[in-house]
């Protein structure tokens, strides 16, 4: 078991209103898995990816990672644990526009204090399908699913155990999203890396292993 969620629940306040976004999610998944997580907007499956993430805390149950229960008043340990452990694909890229694809690609190992060698940002932009040409351009002079492959080549930096994708398709079109379901599908081939991808697109979902519906603030298969 690589991670597992019990009994989770987050609300937010509007106003003088509360609204339940999740209302006891129970979720478990193993190594190697791709898992889809679908719902209509505004269900809440970024706010489950950021808890999952450890991008934000519950009001109430609990997380394991690793086997390990997650303390979410330990910031230090959280950041050390997305920094070595998860890498995230968001729906707008969240690339650095000043620097080079290559730096950006290498980010996660600077945080962490690594210097990464050539050949590994080399691996991962063929890994995701970006051509050698494009690691000195900036994100600017990039079409839509570059920036996604940039993005997931940077998740892949650390050799993180999952990656938690945010509607990584959304943003492109028909053709780049396949092409980036297809990279996703080798990368989990190639290194059996875990994947939670967060998507309206049932052709997106259809080529996880397993799919999720989040409705009424609880998840089904």
């Amino acid at each position: 078991m690589i991670l597992k969620a019990v009994g989770i629940k987050k609300s937010f306040i509007s106003g003088d209103r509360t609204i339940s976004v999740l209302n006891g999610v129970d979720i478990s998944i193993e190594k190697g898995e791709t898992v889809a997580i679908m719902g209509v907007s505004g269900s809440g499956k970024s706010t489950l990816l950021h808890i999952l993430g450890l991008l934000s805390e519950p009001d109430s149950g609990e997380l394991y990672f690793l086997n390990k229960k997650i303390d979410f008043s330990d910031e230090t340990n959280l950041a050390k644990i997305r920094n070595r452990h998860i890498g995230f694909v968001f729906q707008f890229y969240s690339l650095i526009g000043e620097l080079t694809v290559r730096e950006n690609i290498m980010l996660p190992a600077m945080i962490s204090n690594r210097k990464p060698r050539e050949k590994e940002v080399e691996f991962l932009m063929e890994l995701v399908g970006l051509s050698p040409d494009k690691a000195e351009r900036y994100p600017s002079t990039l079409s839509g699913g570059e920036l996604q492959r940039v993005a997931l080549a940077r998740a892949m930096m650390n050799e993180p155990d999952i990656i938690i994708a945010d509607e990584p398709t959304s943003n492109l079109d028909k053709v780049s999203s396949i092409d980036i379901v297809n990279s996703m599908e080798q990368i989990n081939f190639k290194t059996g890396q875990t994947f939670i991808i967060a998507t309206h697109n049932e052709e997106v979902a259809n080529r996880c292993k397993r799919v999720l519906y989040l409705s009424g603030g609880r998840l089904d298969s």
